[in-house]
């Protein structure tokens, strides 16, 4: 498996009635891109407010969990 950065970007309506959109960054460990893609889709099962924008192998190699 590898990691892959998956850029979304979600359009919303804020408290000012304003319509506003932002990119946020995903890091999705999965066999291919597509695979990464399809992850960020069941993710926001549901919602209709956002577009995939990029899929991109990570440089990050290992992700390491400090247990608390």
């Amino acid at each position: 498996m590898m990691y892959w950065q998956v850029d979304v970007k979600l359009e919303f309506t804020n408290d000012r009635g304003k319509v506003q959109k932002i990119t946020e960054k995903y890091l999705v460990e999965a066999f291919s891109a597509t695979e990464a893609e399809a992850v960020i889709y069941k993710e926001f099962e549901g919602d209709s407010n956002f577009t995939v924008e990029k899929v991109a192998k990570s440089r990050i190699l290992k992700v390491i969990n400090i247990e608390q």
